[in-house]
């Protein structure tokens, strides 16, 4: 019998382990395929050694390793934010279009959708997998998949490119608190202000966000 790797998992592992609780909102991110500059890949394998060495004795539990890799993941996020190397492919507005078209297509379907942001080289956005009719949830990769596999051939048709668009690997973050919550939708929001795109992210056409969370905590 063959396994579904799309099925929902609570917790499930590629380059990065992802943790899928179910009724979880979450902060997922997502970039285009190309590689990273050589000296930031070996700082964070020289984290990944040096995170191993600290727990050599000692096998670290879930939750250390989803915090060392959250603190990889702000790390190369940083870096991304910036928007200074490698392709910048959703600076293309007919591309980005894509993309939020894609969003917008299975919001109240498979997740409900809190906001995005689409940078010149990655995507933010928070959302809540949704329950299907056998009242199982739909799972990140199953929406990731279906998302990532519309727009990039959209995408590569436009930009008369060929081959992997996004990369494989996404990073997603459950959300624990309200106060977290928020911070995030403040964090997504201001990427672009981040990267000095623009001064307020109200400028920036590819941000948004649902009508009803303006409201509730006043953004």
């Amino acid at each position: 019998m063959s396994i579904n790797i799309l099925q929902y998992k609570e917790f499930y592992r590629g380059n990065l382990p992802h943790y899928q609780p179910q009724s979880g909102i979450f902060f997922i991110t997502y970039r285009l395929n190309y590689e990273l500059p050589a000296e930031l890949v070996n700082e964070l394998q020289q984290q990944k050694q040096e995170f191993a060495r600290q727990n050599k004795v000692k096998k670290p539990n879930k939750t250390a390793s989803l915090n060392f890799e959250k603190r990889q993941f702000d790390f190369i996020d940083n870096y991304l934010a910036l928007c200074q190397k490698g392709p910048k492919y959703l600076s293309n507005p007919d591309v980005a279009n894509i993309v939020s078209d894609s969003l917008f297509i299975m919001n109240s379907i498979q997740y409900e959708l809190y906001c995005y942001c689409i940078m010149p080289n990655h995507v933010h956005i928070l959302i809540k997998p949704l329950k299907k009719k056998d009242d199982s949830y739909y799972s990140l990769a199953e929406i990731l998949k279906g998302h990532k596999g519309s727009t990039a051939r959209r995408a590569n048709v436009i930009l008369e490119t060929k081959g992997k668009f996004w990369h494989i690997e996404s990073y997603d973050h459950l959300v624990r608190s309200q106060e977290e919550f928020e911070n995030i939708v403040h964090y997504i929001v201001n990427n672009p202000v981040k990267a000095k795109l623009v001064d307020d992210w109200k400028m920036w056409e590819q941000t948004w966000v649902a009508d009803s969370l303006k409201k509730e905590i006043n953004i």
